[in-house]
Formats: structure tokens, C-alpha cells, sequence
């Protein structure tokens, strides 16, 4: 253990000395002689007076004693004791790339999904995590990061943005042939990622109706398979999922592509669905990266705090006695 500002320490101590060799010197220049009593020995004599005498130097000798402790303990409280310890931070190798359908057909169902990607990013922790949004073209509105801060941030920009003006302000997704080419947005999110060789575990959450309008550059298939060579897990919230629709082409490719990948498949009125996803990607295989040891510095007050209570309370204790 040691203290953060060594300088205060002989600071405290000095001022405590001054403080007590002035109340010294200034009780020696204002005591008096006091008052000549004849025959006083015989008093001081007396066994009685004796005890009394020597009580009253112990508790004098333990009140001082108390003092110079209780301003010891308070001057290193006052420097900050700190104790170092070498901790290697733990960065969790997951990556996860939500991905969003900002298609017409999906502006009634965004708020819902805006709702549970805000849920999701609440139980996320060390993870890195991005954004990329599709119609007739991706665009991604942040990479993969850590920085929750900025996360938090930019997620509700987008948010109040698409909220309060729709899909005329996303710029840049309607580049494409058509609109909602959901295998090209997906296969946009897969290709987000960094080099395919790090050993990192890889999650797309992506929410879509997968109403395709037009030619598309990739067949689900085909993302299908980019998405198990790269080892990338898809979770599906799908908005239109009910009992009737549930054997639909376009429902069964989207769950196929989520089954297959080793991820899952939702209804986006699965109050469920986001803390199901996130349980599935803590159990996802990852390994920690190595990072550098780094000196962490903690507060450590609890002992020099017990020795000023103890030392306080010894002094009040003694104090009251004395007076007794």
C-alpha cells in the first residue's frame, strides 16, 4: 500500500507538530503560579491522592497517545492511500453487426425493431458492435466498436431521425435496382466484419420483412453459404410471422437462412426474442484477446479509516473519563 500524495504526509505531520509546540508555548506563557498551600505534602501524601495522581497521568499519557494517532490516521486519509495491483483487461471477442431493412414495408414495424435493438445494446458488454442499414443498397451508419458512449449516441440520432422523417433521410440506400434486396443487405452486414482469420465469434441481427423488390446481386443460397464459411451466426426478427404465414417462401427462406447459420429465428412480437438472442451469443465460443498488463491504482482508505474511528473513539472514551 502506498499514498497517492506523498507530500502531504510530512505537510499533515509538520502542521500537527506547530499546532501542538504553539498550544505549548502559549499555555506556558499564560499558566500561573497559582496558590502557596502550607503543609500541602501531607495531602499529596495520602495513598488516595497517589491513585488518583497516576489515574489521571494515564489518561493523560492514553489521550495524547489517541491524538497523535487519530492525526496520523487522518493525514494519511487526507493523502489518499492507494494500493496497486497488475490486471490484465478481459476483451470479449465477440463481434455483432445489427442490421436493419429500412424498406417501405418495414416503416410501420422500425419502431418496434429500433425498440428492440435499444434492448440489445442495454445487456451488451465488452462486445464490439455496428450498424448498417439496407434497402436497394447498404449503408453503414456505424462500424463494429466498443465505445458504448458513441453506440448509445448514434443510435439515437438514427432513431429520432428515421422516426420523425422515415426513409427519405437515409442517403444511400436506395442505390440499387429495386428495393428491400434483402440477400445483398445481408451479405453487406456478413462482409462488415474484419479478416475472416481472426478467431472472433460473429453474430448478424438482423431485422427484415424479406419482401424483395427487384434484382438482386446474391441469392439467399448464396448468403447462406457466405455466412457458414465465414462462421457468422444470423438472428432473424421477422415482423410478419404469424400461423398463417409461417410455411410463406419468403418466411421459410429468412428462418432457413437464421436455422442454418446456427443462430434463430423471432417474431417481432416475441417479447422474448432480445433476451433469447443475447443469451444465444454469450454461449457463442469466444476467446480473449490478449491485451497488455496495465498497473491499476485503487482507492484503499478502509484501514487508516478504522484507525482514526478506533483512535477517535479511544479519545472521546478517555476524555469522558477524566472528567469523571
Amino acid at each position: 500500500m502506498s499514498v497517492q500524495w506523498t507530500w502531504l504526509v510530512p505537510v499533515g505531520l509538520g502542521l500537527a507538530a506547530i499546532v501542538v509546540a504553539a498550544a505549548w508555548w502559549w499555555g506556558r506563557r499564560t499558566r500561573t503560579d497559582g496558590l502557596a498551600v502550607a503543609h500541602s505534602a501531607r495531602l499529596t501524601a495520602l495513598p488516595r491522592y497517589q491513585v488518583l495522581a497516576r489515574r489521571h497521568r494515564h489518561l493523560l499519557v492514553a489521550m495524547s497517545g489517541a491524538s497523535l494517532v487519530l492525526v496520523v490516521a487522518v493525514t494519511m486519509l487526507a493523502a489518499r492511500p492507494v494500493r496497486s495491483q497488475r490486471a490484465v483487461p478481459e476483451v470479449t471477442s465477440r463481434d455483432i453487426m445489427l442490421c436493419l431493412d429500412v424498406s417501405g414495408s418495414m416503416v410501420e414495424y422500425n419502431r418496434s425493431v429500433l425498440e428492440q435493438f435499444g434492448r440489445l445494446l442495454e445487456d451488451f458488454d465488452g462486445e464490439r458492435v455496428g450498424l448498417t442499414i439496407f434497402n436497394a443498397s447498404a449503408v453503414t451508419v456505424f462500424p463494429l466498436t466498443t465505445d458504448y458512449r458513441f453506440i448509445t449516441d448514434e443510435f439515437a440520432k438514427f432513431r429520432a431521425t428515421f422516426e420523425a422523417r422515415g426513409i427519405d433521410t437515409l442517403v444511400g440506400t436506395l442505390e440499387g435496382d429495386g428495393s428491400s434486396l434483402v440477400p445483398d443487405g445481408i451479405a453487406s452486414c456478413g462482409l462488415s466484419f474484419p479478416d475472416r482469420d481472426e478467431d472472433r465469434s460473429r453474430s448478424v441481427v438482423v431485422a427484415t420483412d424479406n419482401q424483395v423488390e427487384g434484382v438482386t446481386l446474391t441469392q439467399m443460397p448464396e448468403v447462406t453459404g457466405l455466412m457458414q464459411d465465414r462462421g457468422i451466426r444470423v438472428y432473424a426478427i421477422y415482423p410478419l410471422f404469424t400461423f398463417e404465414s409461417r410455411e410463406r417462401p419468403e418466411t421459410v427462406e429468412i428462418r432457413d437462412l437464421a436455422n442454418d447459420s446456427g443462430g434463430a429465428f423471432f417474431g417481432i412480437d416475441n417479447t422474448q426474442a432480445t433476451q433469447w438472442i443475447v443469451e444465444r451469443i454469450d454461449r457463442s465460443e469466444a476467446t480473449r484477446l490478449e491485451t497488455e498488463a496495465t498497473l491499476v491504482r485503487f482507492a484503499e482508505p478502509t484501514v487508516w479509516l478504522a484507525v482514526a474511528a478506533l483512535a477517535a473513539a479511544v479519545l472521546v472514551a478517555v476524555a469522558w473519563r477524566a472528567r469523571a
